[in-house]
């Protein structure tokens, strides 16, 4: 025999999906109307005025394999890899010095989160006068302090600029890692670092046997979240060095904002973000892997 719905059984049934449709609009207006239309641009000729004009067989694309967007990629890679590096290396001896029940350790933890609160564009123009070759701060201390003869002209030199910009992202990262392992380092229980005190273990052996096991997911995810942030920078580098000089500090990042606002080719500018979104969806997935294992 056939059971007919009531009323009740098909408002509990629909009742679910009512609750999650604003979320569903939001997802459709914010996430797959743009990404939709980054598909639809990048098959074509498109600009900023015109918007897509017509199919143009792919073109867009094969400016990927172009020397000069190759060596953008090859700046971006030496970008992401050190920077990334720098503020896990930093962000883990700092979080453990942090992890310390010392005096005023609570005024020494605010100022570490500094870099991540202040907005990327007032921090790169604070950067770009601190470093200016001529009248800019640190080469007026160094020159004080007589460690060098001569300014250095940190973004205007080919051979500095790049490490000069990494250092500032460096800089900027390396609170959120802080963060993410001070949460992390609350969680590793006391009586196993008492044993360990007790078995005579030294400090290093410490942190490779207990600490770093027990912190191992949160860090490997917060470092796969920085390097998806890396990764994107456009703003800090921009307005720093505006990708000069000679191409030194042209991220992928700036190779698409030249393309579509300064080329109006907004088709290739596309294509080079849809390049940009599989890596970080691929990042994202990796994140999302990691995660669900710590769970399981």
């Amino acid at each position: 025999m056939k059971r007919t719905k009531t009323p009740d059984h098909l408002g509990r049934t629909i009742e679910p999906y009512v609750y999650l449709l604003p979320t569903i609009i939001l997802f459709v207006f914010i996430l797959a109307i743009p990404i939709f239309n980054l598909i639809k641009y990048s098959l074509g000729d498109s600009n900023i005025i015109q918007g897509y004009k017509e199919w143009n067989h792919f073109e867009n694309f094969k400016y990927l394999t172009n020397k000069k967007f190759l060596g953008s990629v090859k700046v971006t890679a030496f970008y992401v890899i050190f920077g990334v590096a720098g503020v896990v290396f930093f962000g883990t001896i700092m979080a453990l010095a942090l992890d310390k029940p010392l005096k005023g350790l609570g005024i020494f933890r605010a100022i570490a989160i500094i870099p991540w609160v202040v907005p990327q564009a007032f921090a790169a123009t604070m950067w770009r006068w601190v470093l200016n070759a001529q009248f800019g701060f640190l080469n007026q201390l160094l020159l004080t302090l007589g460690l060098i003869k001569e300014n250095i002209s940190f973004l205007s030199d080919p051979n500095m600029a790049l490490a000069t910009v990494i250092v500032v992202r460096i800089w900027q990262g390396t609170p959120f890692m802080i963060i993410s392992l001070l949460a992390a380092l609350q969680t590793v229980p006391e009586d196993i670092y008492e044993a360990a005190a007790l078995d005579g273990v030294n400090p290093l052996q410490r942190f490779f046997y207990i600490t770093l096991p027990h912190i191992m997911p949160v860090l490997l995810t917060t470092t796969l979240i920085i390097t998806a942030w890396t990764m994107q920078i456009f703003d800090t580098v921009y307005i720093m060095t505006g990708g000069g000089p000679a191409r030194g500090t042209q991220l992928v990042a700036l190779e698409v904002y030249a393309k579509a606002f300064q080329q109006d080719d907004l088709g290739t500018a596309c294509a080079i973000s849809l390049c940009i979104l599989a890596m970080l969806t691929i990042l994202m997935y990796c994140k999302n892997k990691l995660e669900r294992g710590d769970n399981e």
